[in-house]
């Protein structure tokens, strides 16, 4: 049955679906700053001002694929108009923001520049960008965004800093799980509230401010140098994406794209994969030393992308997830397996505030 026959069959769904588009629509930004146009969504209302966020857009170009394509690709084309020579995007760029609001702000996180931050989020727009395609089949935008998102992954390799085929991320936003019990150790902290994580989060910009936001400084130094699990699952994965969108066009960029994807899901099971405690792990680095960062959470499930997996881990990380004390919970999946001492369903999203 398609899809589009299942919600036929569900009205109480497909009401649902129009809802999720008419609120997304209701979040549209757009206009023309800098010298460059601009269409995008922004979050949600509260917190999020009218900016553009990486990942947040990223799911957004996946949702318009379904409905109005055109949608999916301004945003995308919104995005990449601040990647930078080397192949960095942004997490956040700053289109509506009130400059001088934009300023005194930067008084305190220091970004190095007006129009957008020094961190950048979640490298999944592969996934965005195959949503288009399958929508589309429009070989001229794959010819436009592929090698963009290629030259994007290669820049993550600069954050392989040890070259062992895990990027690392230098702040608990550049994951998107910001409050994630996997940063725990990083901050010396036993199950903290959400809202005392930030103190962490802006004291790490100010570092990096300081910095002169070097990356390879800001690596060395190990303030938060974390091989997420998550993240490079989905680094991973997204080579094997963009690797099959490229024999759309190019068979040579397309068998490029192939070796990095058998190197980094290689290095995600040879390294993060723990026998013993039948899960994958994170890694962080502090005093010279790399050490596991063992909190069961959504992170360790992610995995499960990759072609590779051995069928033995594939059956443990599934039995995982149909598993009542673990993460098959009335409202399944959660981001912290309810095993874990971190796991709090009735925690309210003030407490970030």
């Amino acid at each position: 049955m398609s899809a589009e026959k299942s919600m036929m069959a569900y009205p109480d769904v497909l009401d649902l679906v129009e809802g999720c588009y008419t609120l997304l629509k209701s979040h549209e930004v757009s206009g023309t700053r800098w010298n460059k146009q601009y269409h995008t969504y922004r979050p949600a209302l509260k917190k999020y001002g009218p900016c553009q966020w990486l990942w947040d857009s990223g799911w957004h170009m996946i949702a318009w694929s379904h409905r109005q394509p055109e949608n999916a690709v301004a945003d995308l084309r919104t995005l990449l108009q601040f990647q930078q020579p080397d192949g960095f995007i942004p997490e956040i760029i700053f289109w509506k923001q009130n400059g001088f609001l934009r300023k005194l702000v930067g008084m305190f996180d220091g970004y190095s520049h007006e129009e957008f931050t020094d961190l950048t989020q979640m490298p999944m727009l592969a996934y965005s960008v195959r949503a288009i395609w399958q929508a589309t089949r429009d070989k001229s935008l794959l010819k436009e965004f592929v090698p963009k998102i290629v030259k994007y992954l290669e820049w993550w390799q600069t954050r392989d800093h040890d070259n062992d085929g895990l990027v690392s991320i230098i702040h608990p936003w550049e994951s998107g799980i910001d409050a994630s019990p996997t940063y725990d150790p990083v901050f010396h902290l036993s199950n903290p509230r959400p809202c005392s994580l930030y103190f962490h989060f802006w004291r790490l910009l100010c570092k990096y401010h300081q910095a002169g936001w070097n990356q390879p400084t800001i690596l060395q130094r190990e303030w938060f140098n974390v091989e997420d699990v998550g993240l490079c699952s989905v680094y991973a994965d997204g080579w094997g994406v963009l690797a099959a969108l490229a024999d759309e066009f190019d068979s040579e960029l397309a068998a490029r794209c192939h070796v990095q994807h058998r190197r980094y899901q290689q290095a995600v099971i040879r390294k993060c994969w723990d026998e013993e405690r039948g899960q994958f792990v994170s890694y962080f680095h502090q005093k010279g030393i790399e050490i596991a960062s063992r909190a069961e959470t959504i992170q360790t499930l992610l995995p499960l992308l990759l072609d590779d997996l051995p069928a033995p881990i594939q059956q443990k990380l599934v039995a995982k997830i149909k598993d009542t004390a673990k993460f098959w919970l009335p409202y399944p999946v959660p981001t912290v397996a309810k095993s874990e001492l971190a796991f709090n369903p009735n925690r309210s999203m003030l407490e970030y505030f």
